[in-house]
């Protein structure tokens, strides 16, 4: 069959999407099926011809325009596939959507994340994690976005959640159908690059988009009281990753005495990054919500440590020993302060070591197609 995926966001920029696209569609590929992806891009970027499938950029300009743009190029695109999958539900779902009903053709889409609350995050307001975002009616404050979502979930034909959490709590917030209703749980993937982890240097790692999703201010804040109370004078805190927050979070680092215990990298290429981040002493995802974060789940295959937001719908949460609450600066604070006593992180890395979950990439494009046939 042929396949259209859109994206908001792609490679080298860090997200889930950008990393769960390229290999979705080259798993797809790879049994037999025709795949084009079709993604906005802060700039156009050169060696897109390494991948296996046809990759078309949208480069970002003012949001209206982009949305024009986007939507023009996929009303071109949408006839001449049998499936069109957006793995993005505003930015990229909303053109998509439209240029679907137009051409007459059925799409698909997966939920990830919370558009509306992540808009909520970034404009200034006092952060709250995704579901009190829901249930404290905060929503209602975003009246437009709210119906242009509904819009377009409700338009879907099929829609694929990443956890059955946020699946069985947007079917009544949205209206929408849970016979429509799908899960495929992220991936552990099999090792995807030859990545051998020496000896643990005294380094915190985040690698992500800088946004108000990701806590990185509370992080920052509890790595500075640990620092201070003498629990981690020796280690350093590094941050990977773009977005509108970087500059902020350097001036940050600096008011708060610790401006050369940090350094900021920009995004990396996911091999690069594998190399950069693998001796580290953990990876730490601190989000105000993180559904069902890649990093983890890498981290994981990878035998890299990670420290991971409590407000997290993985399948795995359970087996997880230790989390940190993102509310809690001082929660923050005490797990680094944890983590850096030698006998407490190596009893924390063996428990992560005896986490078993058989879900690997194959299953999720094996469960794509079983989905994308019945929509045939």
């Amino acid at each position: 069959m042929k396949i259209l995926i859109t994206t908001g966001i792609f490679e080298p920029e860090i997200g889930g999407p950008a990393e769960y696209t390229p290999k979705l569609a080259a798993g797809l590929i790879e049994r037999g099926h025709t795949v084009k992806v079709l993604t906005y891009s802060a700039f156009a970027f050169g060696g897109d011809a390494k991948y296996s499938f046809p990759l078309e950029r949208v480069v970002r300009t003012n949001k209206f325009s982009n949305y024009a743009r986007f939507f023009l190029v996929a009303l071109r695109n949408v006839p001449n596939y049998d499936i069109i999958y957006s793995l993005d539900w505003f930015t990229a779902g909303l053109p998509l959507a439209l240029a679907a009903r137009l051409a007459g053709k059925k799409y698909l889409l997966r939920i990830g994340g919370g558009y509306i609350w992540e808009k909520y995050l970034n404009d200034g307001n006092p952060p709250v994690t995704l579901i009190d975002f829901y249930r404290q009616g905060i929503y209602k404050r975003y009246p437009v976005m709210y119906a242009v979502m509904k819009f377009v979930l409700q338009g879907a034909e099929r829609i694929i959640f990443n956890s059955d959490i946020q699946r069985n709590f947007y079917a009544p917030q949205y209206g929408l159908s849970p016979e429509r209703l799908t899960t495929i749980y992220n991936p552990i993937p099999k090792m995807l690059a030859p990545v051998l982890r020496g000896e643990p240097q005294k380094e915190i790692i985040f690698a992500g988009r800088m946004t108000e999703k990701n806590n990185i201010e509370n992080c920052l804040r509890a790595f500075a009281a640990s620092n201070a109370s003498g629990a981690l004078t020796d280690f350093t805190f590094t941050f990977i990753g773009d977005g509108f927050l970087v500059e902020k979070m350097k001036t940050f680092a600096k008011e708060l005495g610790v401006e050369n215990k940090t350094a900021f990298l920009p995004s990396m290429r996911q091999k690069e990054l594998y190399e950069r981040i693998k001796n580290c002493r953990y990876v730490i995802l601190p989000s105000w919500t993180d559904i069902s974060p890649n990093t983890a789940y890498e981290c994981l295959s990878l035998g890299i440590p990670f420290l991971l937001t409590t407000e997290n719908y993985l399948s795995i949460r359970s087996q997880i020993p230790l989390m940190i609450d993102p509310r809690s600066v001082e929660d923050i604070a005490e797990k680094m302060r944890l983590l850096s006593e030698e006998n407490a992180y190596k009893e924390y890395c063996a428990k992560l070591r005896a986490i078993r979950f058989n879900h690997d990439w194959d299953n999720v494009c094996d469960e794509h197609l079983k989905i994308f046939n019945s929509c045939l």
